[in-house]
């Protein structure tokens, strides 16, 4: 039996997350403390007690969305289930990073936190440049790629952000580029274009190659390791172990597109996918892919409960099994 556990990315944060299991797990609360001793962030407030605004604001659903995912992590390896790979939509791949070992707790604040607020120095360039982000569905990957090359320029640009699912792709760009983009993936056929209203338009593009160099100084001095539990890539759904190779892939999701249909491909061979984090939109994607496996969100000791009682009930199964083929194999051998 294989588990899978995959992470949100941002807009999934939400007032409220985590609540329950801050109020009945110590090690939750703990969680919540290092996090606040680390960036000087009450996040007892930020998470609980302040608004969506306030919480929406990318110097706060960045770190306190790492916290919150991790921590529930962390809980679900603390009962003794065993994860076998990790991925995570675009920041849910430092909580993943951390889940798999291949960076401290501490570290993945600091990253994100550093991450947040390069990206708030360069939304007034973004602005100026009037970026904007649509929702592009009913169109095969290569031609909208291929429209969006004939409608960009050096000035003005657009790019694929993120290959959602086989047909559904976010892109980001100038408002003229994204303009002339939208009339011709309609004139391509494309079912629908909507409109994203996002705080984080221009990510996983070119155009954040000014802040990519200003993380890459600081990713020097976090000490990576080699993960315990592979990492299945965001930037091209490959899995890794080596420390290297996963510092790489978090500094290329910067400028480069995620590739989230390939990474959710990845855990075919999964039997049990688990969510554990607010994310009702990536397990309702994730049941639509597999209708058939057994998917866990969890967000309280309910879930988490449900999720202990299913595996390890799984895993007796299998016990039995394989003691009862082990038998039928010893039984001919003790007539002879």
């Amino acid at each position: 039996m294989k588990i899978g556990m995959l992470f949100p990315g941002y807009g999934n944060q939400f007032v409220g997350m985590g609540k329950e299991l801050y109020d009945d797990s110590r090690l939750m609360q703990e969680y919540f403390e290092e996090a606040s001793n680390c960036l000087g962030i009450n996040f007892v407030k930020l998470c609980f007690a302040s608004s969506d605004v306030e919480l929406s604001k990318i110097t706060n659903a960045y770190p306190a969305l790492f916290l919150v995912s991790a921590a529930t992590a962390s809980m679900i390896k603390q009962l003794g289930i065993t994860i076998d790979y990790v991925a995570g939509h675009g920041i849910g791949e430092y909580s993943a990073l951390y889940t798999g070992g291949g960076l401290n707790f501490p570290d993945g604040l600091y990253l994100l936190h550093k991450l947040s607020y390069f990206y708030s120095q360069l939304r007034e360039q973004l602005e100026q440049l009037d970026v904007k982000t649509v929702l592009v569905d009913g169109l095969s990957a290569r031609k909208l790629k291929q429209i969006c090359a004939e409608n960009s320029s050096e000035e003005c640009s657009a790019h694929i952000a993120v290959y959602e699912t086989k047909t559904e792709h976010l892109v980001t760009g100038s408002a003229s580029a994204i303009k002339a983009i939208v009339e011709g993936v309609y004139d391509a056929g494309a079912d629908k274009v909507k409109k994203i209203s996002s705080s984080e338009e221009g990510f996983h593009t070119p155009l954040m190659e000014q802040l990519m160099q200003q993380l890459k100084i600081y990713l020097t001095k976090v000490d990576f390791k080699d993960l315990s539990i592979p990492l299945i890539t965001s930037v091209d759904a490959k899995e890794v172990c080596l420390a290297k190779k996963a510092q790489h892939a978090i500094i290329r999701q910067i400028t480069e597109p995620l590739y989230w249909n390939n990474v959710v491909k990845s855990f075919s061979e999964a039997d049990i996918l688990l969510v554990p984090a607010p994310a009702k939109a990536l397990v309702l994607e994730l049941q639509a892919h597999y209708p058939h496996k057994t998917i866990f969100g969890i967000n309280t000791l309910s879930d988490l409960e449900q999720v202990k009682e299913f595996v390890f009930a799984q895993q007796k199964r299998e016990q039995e099994q394989q003691e009862l083929e082990l038998a039928l194999c010893a039984e001919p051998c003790s007539q002879v």
